[in-house]
Order: C-alpha cells, then structure tokens, then sequence
C-alpha cells in the first residue's frame, strides 16, 4: 500500500514538474524576441532537424549563390588552358595545380596572372574574384553555364563597345570596365548577414559574413536560440502541439504579405539608405521580419541622392525604368510588385508564385493546375484553363503573357515584368514600354525594326530576345533578316549576343560561329558562315531604312551597369 502511494506522488509530482515545464514553455514561446541581438549558426546546424527542408534548399542556386573557389564543385568554368581574345587582351583560364588562374596577355607580354579565390553565381553564369589584400574584386571574364563557354563582362550589361575594337586595341580601363569590388557591392545581397567593416579613416575594409552565398538565416533569421532553446525535447513537443510560432526564429510563411515582400525585396529590389557610411561599417541591419523601410528606401525612376549638385543628383536613375516608371532591369522585381494592384490593393506576395522549398530550381515556381499559374488562387473564376483562354481570346496564351511580360532586361536575357499589369498597347507606347501585343506581334507597327534597330537599348534588347521565340507571329525570313542585321551592327555587344541566341533558336547552326564581343569585320565573317548554314528564305531590311533607324538609336543612346 505503502509503495503504491510512493508510486502515485512521484507520478503526480513528476506530472505537476512537467505541467509546470510546459507552462514555462508556453510562457516562453508568448515571450517576442528582438532578433539584432541574436547570432548566426550556419546552414549546417539547420539540417540536424531539418534534413527535408537543408535538402530541398541544396538544390537552388540560392545556395551556390557565393563559394569558396577551393570547395569541390565550386568552379564551374572550364580552365582547362582554353583562352578568348577581347581588343588586343588574350584571357587564359587554367589550373596551376589545385588553384584556378586566369592569365591576361597583349602583344606576348603578361598584364596580369591572378587566382581565382571566390566564385558568384551558378545559374546563367558564373563570375570570378580575386583577392587583394582586404579587398575581393570582380574579375572582367565570366563562365556562360548554358553556352558552356568563357565571355567578356562587357557583353553581360548594356554598354556600347569600347573605342578601339575595330583597331584591335582597347584601353586596359575598358579591359575592366565592369571590375568591381565585392565588399561594398555583391557582398550585400549574395551572402548571409553581410558586414563590409569600411574603417572610415583608414578606408580599409575588414569584410565578414556569416555564410557565403545564401543559406537558411537569410530567410529565417539568426539562429543561435532557437538552436539552444529547441535541444530542449519538452519545448519541442509543446512547439509540436502549438498554433504559436517559434519567436526564436522566423518563419516567412507567418509574415503578413507586406514583411514577406520585405524579405525577397532586401536583395530583390534595389535600395538606397540616408546612412551609406553605416551600412559599409557595420551592415545592413535588415533581419527577416523587419519593415525594410526602417533601413532603406526602393530605388525609382524619380529617386534623386542626396549628395552633389542638382543636376547630378536628379535621373540617375531614369534609364533603369519604363516611361511610366515600370522598372526594365532585374533586381527591382520588388519595385514591379509595390506598383501591382495585386499587391497594394490585394494581398500579393512573392511566395504567392515563388516557393523556396520546391519547384524547379531555375525559378522556384510553384506548382499551379493546369498553366495559369497564380491566376487561379486569386482568379478563381479563371482557374479553369478554358475560362482562360477566353479570357486572352488566345489559345496559346497564359496569364502572364500579357499581364507580366517579357520587358527587363539582366543577367544576359530578358525576363517577365514583376509589375503585373493589364495591356494598354497606346498607354504603353506613350511610355516608350514594350508592351505585351506587340511582343509577339512584331509586325505590328513595324516593332521589329522601329524598336529592335531604332529604339534604346533596352527596347532592341527586348525586341531581339522576342524575335527568337515561337509565339512570333512575324515571318521567319523577316525575323532572320533583322536578327543578323542586329549582329552585324548593333552597337552594344549584350543586345548582339541576344540576336545571335534568338537565331539559334530559329535554325540550327554551329553555336561558336559567333562572338558578340568581336569587331565588326569578324562578326560579317561569321554571319556569312550562319547564313550558309540556314538554308532557308532570309528578308534582310533595306539598307537605307537600316541607316536612318541606326542614327534614331544613336540618339538615344544610353549606358546602363548595374
């Protein structure tokens, strides 16, 4: 008797001990947490409880976004002794050993022999830095992943060839007109809790991250307690059973749409901050969950800086958007959504289309019935795929064909506008905005040459890559000629290589007849080579309306980086 009462106290106790602990627990997980004070573990801690998300999260290039070029796998690029030769520069890519070097040469001497020390990107291509003493710096050549060749930075942004190229000689400057330097630049948005550490005296930098490329934390926060806290298997359980979030930790698919858009736009939309000399001393102080406006402001076509006269300060930005302020370069997809009705009068946000844990890497796209993708959740009454279609009175065309087409431009392609919007073909010419009729229909207005010979580069990017796409309602031949005659003469190298892609996906031809980086006279050469190859009817446009829509580009000519 006396035993069995024993018995029931320790189980009573032990029962009231843990309603006790879960209680705690409870109190605890009700208890905010301010995530600034908290440190970063690292990916790797993630996946001892994680294992199906780690893994899932493996397979994007968010992952790979920036490596050690030491880590196997890192290098993507061939440096198998290959070369390429850019105004009078040879470039050799090879290995000494364990190291991957890139060798540049004018004229049989040597201007610079230097180590591949880290790697950006994965997906498109793949950029290279070196380092020098604190300072990593972009290297000027970058690994094609699809074309699975070596190309110039000079072809990547929308640029014009440098003085000298048809003489066979550029400046060392043009040479490296796109060297940039990681710590203050790329360091923000493809690393983990990015901390340039710019001495304002000594201007020297003392660079850190908490992981390179784009691991777990950057999404969900700053890991330490929430690591320590759950090794507990109590709280654990009490978690398991709870509705209530774990306040040592974010998880986006909690946030409201607005701080869900926050945490895409810190890296997917371009920003400016009234305290530039905090952020390369001490970093971004942005943690997921956070309102990003307390830190930064979105970059827009009006945006005018707050340093230097007036007229330097006012449309530094204007070329990075449409007319009617729709941005035309990847990385202000944040900016697209903030201007969609979708978002400010709905409740729009990214991971709406995009998830993090699925779909296929290249887009991360959800999985959506049938073909009309996000449509459907918010559309329901266009869910259906015959409902959609005469809606678009189009057999062939989806939801985001017209409301989100292809019209920005980066990363050597041309995109879908984030701004989701409805056509307005005569608004949107007013606006100098491609807009999306005309992209598969050419021929109307004459697009294919007023806007793919005539207009400003972003335009003839837009129009070159379109040219190339099935949906063209334009003839081939007319296709074809205003294709090579972009080749051929267009000035910037970007735009030339996005005809060369749109012809090679016209008619197959040998893909290393073309460089889009080569003076004129060995581009001729080689379109000469391709049209041999095609073997089908090509209308070129006439050369005196070549002529006057070449002298409406230069007028409009305008050079955009990053």
């Amino acid at each position: 008797m006396k035993a069995r009462l024993a018995i029931a106290v320790v189980v009573l106790g032990g029962a009231a001990i843990a309603g006790l602990a879960a209680r705690g627990v409870a109190a605890d997980l009700a208890t905010p947490r301010d995530l600034h004070e908290r440190e970063y573990v690292g990916s790797g801690e993630c996946r001892r409880c994680h294992p199906v998300h780690h893994e899932s999260w493996s397979r994007t290039f968010h992952r790979t976004m920036t490596q050690d070029a030491r880590a196997p796998g890192a290098v993507l690029g061939a440096f198998d002794g290959r070369s390429i030769e850019y105004g009078g520069i040879t470039s050799r890519m090879e290995r000494d050993g364990a190291r991957f070097v890139i060798t540049s040469e004018r004229d049989g001497g040597a201007i610079e022999r230097v180590e591949i020390d880290r790697t950006v990107g994965s997906h498109r291509y793949q950029q290279y830095l070196a380092r020098d003493g604190d300072a990593w710096w972009r290297l000027p050549i970058a690994w094609d992943v699809a074309e699975q060749r070596f190309f110039h930075m000079n072809a990547a942004f929308l640029t014009a060839d440098p003085e000298g190229l048809e003489e066979g000689e550029i400046a060392l400057e043009d040479h490296r007109r796109h060297v940039t330097r990681w710590n203050d630049n790329c360091v923000f948005c493809h690393n983990v809790a990015p901390d340039p550490g710019l001495d304002p005296i000594t201007r020297r930098f003392t660079t850190e991250v908490a992981e390179l490329g784009i691991g777990c934390e950057a999404c969900h926060g700053p890991g330490s307690e929430h690591v320590a806290r759950n090794r507990d298997p109590l709280r654990r359980y009490v978690l398991h059973g709870s509705d209530e979030p774990d306040p040592t930790i974010v998880s986006p698919a909690r946030l409201d749409p607005a701080r869900r858009a926050d945490l895409c736009g810190r890296c997917h939309g371009q920003r400016i901050t009234d305290d530039v000399d905090a952020f390369l001393a001490h970093g971004d102080p942005f943690v997921p969950g956070d309102d990003l406006a307390l830190y930064s402001s979105p970059l827009w076509h009006d945006t005018v800086l707050s340093e230097g006269t007036l007229a330097e300060r006012e449309g530094v930005f204007a070329a990075r958007f449409w007319g009617d302020g729709t941005p035309r370069l990847t990385a202000y997809e944040y900016q697209g959504l903030l201007q969609s009705r979708c978002a400010s009068e709905g409740a729009l946000t990214c991971t709406a289309c995009h998830g993090m844990h699925e779909g296929d890497p290249r887009g991360q796209l959800r999985a959506f019935e049938g073909d009309t993708m996000c449509a459907g959740a918010c559309h329901a009454e266009l869910a259906d795929r015959s409902a959609a279609r005469q809606h678009a009175g189009h057999a062939d065309v989806r939801c985001v064909d017209c409301h989100m087409p292809r019209i920005v431009y980066g990363v050597r392609d041309v995109h879908r506008s984030h701004r989701i919007d409805v056509p307005r073909p005569i608004e949107n010419a007013d606006a100098g905005r491609t807009d999306a009729c005309t992209l598969c229909h050419l021929e109307r207005g004459d697009a294919l040459l007023t806007m793919g010979i005539g207009g400003d580069p972003v335009q003839r990017a837009v129009i070159a890559a379109a040219a190339g796409r099935d949906e063209s309602a334009a003839p081939r031949a007319t296709r074809l000629g205003a294709l090579l005659a972009t080749m051929r003469d267009d000035p910037y190298p970007a735009i030339r290589h996005l005809a060369w892609r749109s012809v090679r996906a016209l008619v197959p031809f040998d893909a290393s007849a073309f460089t889009a980086t080569d003076p004129r006279d060995a581009r001729i050469a080689a379109i000469a080579r391709i049209e041999a190859q095609i073997g089908e009817p090509i209308e070129p446009p006439f050369p005196e309306r070549l002529a006057a829509l070449r002298a409406l580009a230069r007028d409009v000519a305008i050079e955009i980086g990053e």
